[in-house]
């Protein structure tokens, strides 16, 4: 391989749109999904690494288009002629796919790693081994597309070779198996499983590149050389494959649930039962009467919580401020086994969080507990209850008002963790209310009284038995909205 011959090939595939218009789209697809969420370090290369497929795919087909032209349109016989060039050429588009696979994939994960780090706070820690496996991913898939230039030069091999290896990726990141660590990227990942073989991986990768390249070459006849360099890389690449996919975390995430706390506690590892239930897993800070536990690589979101807590904690009466449990956060995966005390009675929140106007679903979720702990709104079970006619409800949504607008009951499920759902009836959770219960608290947001009037009546308010008729002379309202009976279980 020349180095004039080198530098052309460079040159034909910084010109190609295809690349280019790969890598602008990885970048802005991976955006635009996580554009509503606050950055998680400990998840964030993954999900690029997913998205790199699509430039993955664009260079395989780009290394394959330039490596096969040596059989289109009657090059091969032209070419023929020319003594000892073949295996040049070969070369040569092989080193320029990998150098401009390497150096786009770099970009677009450096630009998308460097983009979410100015969207803070951030939470997690990189580990940077999964980075750099999402980069290697597309030298593999460029070096594979020269492989099947020179044994496959028809155009059917790269769709059908891309295909093949995005089924077995979604497979396997539906927990299957098909593929484990061999393929180019694993997705399936949370913010608390345990740690990723990552660093195999990459080894993996590059040993998987080097293989391609000296099975690429072999087509130009078999030396002592190329086989040597195809043995070793195989056989590498065959060690840290197993090695990874016998290291990595498997199907019990999703089962341990099912299984029980002993079961889960076997499960999980010892660095995940260290990071997230060992001594000094958590981090509190106390921001006026409430204290807030965040894991360790967590505690910069605290302030996003306090933003959701602390507009009702200044809207209670001064009494009743300092019963309020702490705020604590949780595992998605492992919260059912969570044994510790303190945070056993705490409203929580788990590990996401959004921003760029959709943190109000949060601030809801985490607001509503709040409220629902004060003005004694527990319903027992997934079914809820209503609260139509009570005043409570009526505090409740007031309360609710001072972080997130209130707004109409409906059913609908809402992300509360990376991985963790629940079925609401309304704003407040699994209380309903109705329309007249929304417009009086509405006309309460609105009164500049409302605060007083609710604090010499707190206790009277709150009551179980106290209608909306009877709240609405001490509110300082008038009868405007028609009531409505109950829908279902009433709350008690």
């Amino acid at each position: 391989m020349t180095r004039a011959l080198f530098l052309a090939e460079v040159r034909r595939l910084a010109r190609s749109p295809i690349p280019w218009a790969a890598a602008a789209l990885c970048l802005g697809l991976r955006l635009a999904a996580t554009w509503e969420l606050l950055p998680d370090m400990s998840v964030e290369p993954v999900g690029t690494s997913g998205a790199l497929l699509l430039l993955a795919a664009a260079m395989m087909l780009s290394a394959h288009l330039a490596t096969s032209r040596d059989v289109r349109g009657g090059m091969g016989e032209t070419l023929a002629a020319v003594p000892g060039r073949a295996a040049r050429r070969t070369a040569a588009a092989l080193a320029a796919s990998v150098t401009v696979g390497t150096g786009l994939a770099s970009a677009v994960m450096a630009a998308y790693l460097l983009a979410r780090q100015a969207m803070g706070p951030v939470a997690g820690v990189l580990d940077p081994f999964e980075a750099i496996g999402g980069v290697l991913a597309v030298p593999f898939a460029a070096a594979l597309g020269v492989l099947l230039g020179r044994w496959a030069p028809r155009p059917v091999a790269v769709p059908l070779t891309v295909f093949l290896i995005g089924a077995f990726t979604w497979l396997n990141g539906q927990q299957s198996g098909y593929g484990g660590w061999f393929l180019p990227v694993v997705l399936f990942h949370q913010p608390d499983w345990p740690p990723r073989p990552s660093a195999e991986h990459v080894v993996y990768l590059v040993a998987a590149v080097a293989l391609f390249a000296a099975l690429a070459l072999l087509r130009h006849g078999r030396t002592w050389p190329r086989l040597a360099a195809a043995g070793a890389a195989a056989a590498v690449a065959v060690t840290t494959g197993t090695a990874a996919t016998a290291a990595a975390p498997g199907g019990e995430m999703n089962t341990a649930q099912l299984k029980g706390p002993e079961a889960s506690f076997a499960l999980m590892g010892a660095q995940v039962r260290e990071r997230f239930f060992g001594p000094g897993a958590r981090r509190c800070e106390k921001h006026g009467p409430v204290t807030y536990c965040a894991y360790r690589d967590y505690a910069a979101w605290i302030p996003e919580w306090v933003s959701a807590v602390d507009p009702v904690m200044r809207a209670l009466p001064p009494a009743e401020r300092g019963r309020f449990p702490t705020v604590g956060q949780l595992t998605d995966s492992w919260w059912h086994v969570d044994g510790d005390e303190e945070l056993s009675a705490a409203r929580f929140t788990f590990m996401v969080w959004g921003r760029a106007g959709a943190e109000d679903a949060y601030r809801g979720v985490l607001a509503s507990q709040v409220v629902r702990s004060v003005t004694a709104l527990l319903p027992q079970g997934r079914a809820g209850c209503d609260a139509r006619g009570q005043s409570r409800a009526v505090i409740g949504l007031w309360l609710l008002g001072q972080a997130v607008p209130p707004a109409p009951p409906r059913d609908r499920q809402v992300q509360i963790g990376s991985s963790v759902f629940a079925e609401e009836r309304s704003p407040l959770g699994a209380i309903r209310y109705g329309a007249a219960e929304l417009g009086y608290a509405r006309r309460l947001l609105a009164a500049p009284d409302a605060k007083q009037r609710i604090w010499a009546h707190w206790d009277t308010l709150v009551k179980p038995g106290t209608t909306v008729e009877q709240a609405l002379p001490l509110l300082g309202l008038r009868p405007e909205f028609a009531a409505e009976p109950p829908v279902g279980q009433p709350c008690s």
